[in-house]
């Protein structure tokens, strides 16, 4: 269960808001669905708490739904810009929750960073700018572009067996830091170890840096 539940209203419910309400549902959050479409509604009324037929180009709407007490509001109503920007403008006019909006392409996702929105993603972009470098960098869990392109990779211990993170360095020499260890034959990780931990062959790192430098760690 999450540290906090949230309450996260998710307007638009077609592939990418259903399935992301769902999995909001599946972590403890109270999710609120909205969808102009009435076999979405349907669809969606099996697993979500709230589910309304209604159309949020109309701030009236809204208010009435009480969007304005939410903690995050998720905007996915599919390709229309002019839509997406309109429910966009009304969600920030009521003023409270933070939103994240689905952008149909790169300037779509610009206008919204103008406008301020908390989090625009392009969902076709962003995995495939993660397959490619999972590619490049295999063992690679996230990549975080905002922040420089900075990524979180497993690494498997092989010639770093007998060294201590201390005689690694890492951070001096590559810029990465050390989140977490696996010890081999161990199903569970120690988060933020010490500097003094001993690294055997087989322990599974989880490391933090730049992705460019990943290429040049031979663990």
């Amino acid at each position: 269960m999450p540290e906090k539940k949230l309450e996260i209203g998710i307007i638009g419910l077609g592939k990418f808001g259903l399935r992301m309400a769902t999995t909001l549902v599946s972590l403890g959050h109270t999710v609120v669905g909205i969808d102009m479409s009435e076999t979405r509604v349907q669809l969606a009324e099996e697993t979500l708490n709230s589910v309304y037929r209604a159309d949020a180009t109309n701030i009236s709407v809204l208010r009435s739904l009480h969007i304005q007490d939410l903690d995050w509001v998720v905007i996915s109503v599919g390709q229309s810009v002019e839509q997406s920007l309109n429910v966009t403008l009304n969600v920030q006019e009521l003023g409270g929750p933070k939103i994240l909006v689905k952008a149909s392409n790169e300037e779509h996702r610009k206008i919204l960073q103008r406008l301020g929105v908390d989090r625009a993603l392009v969902p076709e972009t962003d995995a495939a700018v993660m397959a490619a470098h999972q590619l490049t960098y295999p063992g690679m869990l996230d990549l975080i572009p905002k922040y420089g392109g900075i990524a979180i990779q497993e690494l498997r211990v092989d010639h770093w067996d007998g060294k201590t993170l201390v005689d690694l360095n890492l951070m001096q020499r590559f810029n990465v830091m050390v989140m977490g260890i696996r010890p081999v034959g161990e199903r569970s990780f120690i988060f933020v170890p010490p500097a003094r931990t001993v690294l055997h062959r087989g322990d599974t790192l989880v490391v933090a840096g730049r992705a460019d430098s990943m290429g040049d760690l031979q663990p």
